[in-house]
C-alpha cells in the first residue's frame, strides 16, 4: 500500500515535553529527523526547534495535518480547542491519528470536535521524562487500533517506562504518576529542612536525602516493590526508625496521603468534565 502521508509524526507545540519526546525518539532510533515535522505558534520557538533537531517545521496546522500520519498534540489544555478548530476540516480518520499529551483532555473531546470516529491515543507522561526516567500512562480511544497504540508505545519507550490502561483510569493515574513527582519533591524538601534543623549543613543534607531516596527506590525494584518487608528490614523494635514511624501513624500520615491523592483525582475529573462538556 502506498503511503498516504509524507511524515510519520507531526508535533503540535514545541515546549519542553515535545523536545524531550524528540530527543527520545531520535536517541532510540525509532524515527529519523526526516520522518518528523512540527509546528509551533511562536516563530522563535519553531526556529529554535528546527535548528536543534534538524526537522522540518510546517507553516500551518492544515499543512501539517495533510502531510502527517500521527499528530502529537503537545499544547496546554486551554489551547487544544484552537488546535482542533484549525485542523477539523482536513483531519481524516484512516489517514490521521491523534496522540494527545494535553493533561485532562479525553479522547471524547477529539471525537466530538474532529470526527465521531477520530482515532485517539491519550498519554499522560510525567516530568521525569525530561531526564529519560519518566513513566507514560497510555490509553487507546475507542476508534484507535493496535497499530496506533504500538506507535505511541514506541514514541514514549525512549523516555523511560510506560503502562497501558483503560482510559477511564487516566485521571487516577494522573493523581499518582502525573502529580507524583511533586509529592516526592515535597518529601525531599521537608527531610532536608529537618536535617538542617538538626545541625546538618545544607549540602550534606541534600546529599543524604537524595542518595537515600535513590537507594530506597533501587531496593524497591530489587525486592519487587514489597515495601512492607523493606520497612521491617529498617525498623528494629524499639529503635529510632520505629519511633519515627509511630509518629507518622499517630499523625495519620496514611490518611493524609490518601486524601491528597483523592484531591488530585477529583480535580482531574472536574477539569476533564469541563473540557468535555463546558461550564
Amino acid at each position: 500500500m502506498d503511503k498516504v502521508n509524507n511524515f510519520e509524526l507531526g508535533i503540535i507545540g514545541c515546549g519542553n515535553m515535545a523536545k524531550a519526546i524528540l530527543s527520545g525518539i531520535f536517541s532510540s532510533g525509532f524515527l529519523k529527523p526526516h520522518q518528523v515535522t512540527a509546528y509551533d505558534v511562536n516563530p522563535e520557538t519553531a526556529a529554535a526547534t528546527e535548528y536543534e533537531f534538524n526537522i522540518r517545521m510546517a507553516g500551518d496546522l492544515t499543512n501539517l495535518t495533510l502531510n502527517t500520519a500521527k499528530l502529537l498534540v503537545s499544547v496546554k489544555p486551554k489551547d487544544v480547542g484552537a488546535v482542533t478548530d484549525s485542523i477539523k476540516n482536513v483531519f481524516a480518520p484512516g489517514k490521521n491519528t491523534i496522540i494527545s499529551i494535553a493533561a485532562g483532555v479525553p479522547a471524547g473531546f477529539y471525537e466530538k470536535k474532529l470526527n465521531a470516529k477520530a482515532p485517539v491515543i491519550r498519554v499522560m507522561p510525567n516530568t521525569p521524562v525530561l531526564v529519560n526516567k519518566g513513566i507514560a500512562v497510555i490509553s487507546k480511544g475507542k476508534y484507535a487500533d493496535k497499530e496506533d497504540l504500538e506507535f505511541a508505545v514506541k514514541v514514549f519507550a525512549g523516555l523511560g517506562e510506560y503502562v497501558i490502561v483503560d482510559e477511564k483510569l487516566q485521571n487516577a493515574a494522573t493523581a499518582i504518576s502525573g502529580s507524583g513527582p511533586a509529592y516526592f519533591f515535597l518529601i525531599f524538601k521537608l527531610l532536608v529542612e529537618a536535617a538542617c534543623d538538626l545541625g546538618i549543613k545544607i549540602e550534606d543534607a541534600n546529599k543524604l536525602v537524595l542518595d537515600t531516596m535513590e537507594g530506597s527506590a533501587e531496593m524497591l525494584k530489587k525486592f519487587n516493590s514489597d515495601a512492607g518487608h523493606l520497612i521491617k528490614m529498617v525498623a528494629s523494635p524499639g529503635g529510632t526508625t520505629e519511633a519515627a514511624l509511630d509518629i507518622f501513624m499517630k499523625k495519620q500520615l496514611d490518611k493524609i496521603i490518601k486524601a491528597a491523592v483523592n484531591g488530585a483525582f477529583n480535580r482531574a475529573e472536574k477539569i476533564q468534565d469541563k473540557i468535555l462538556h463546558g461550564d
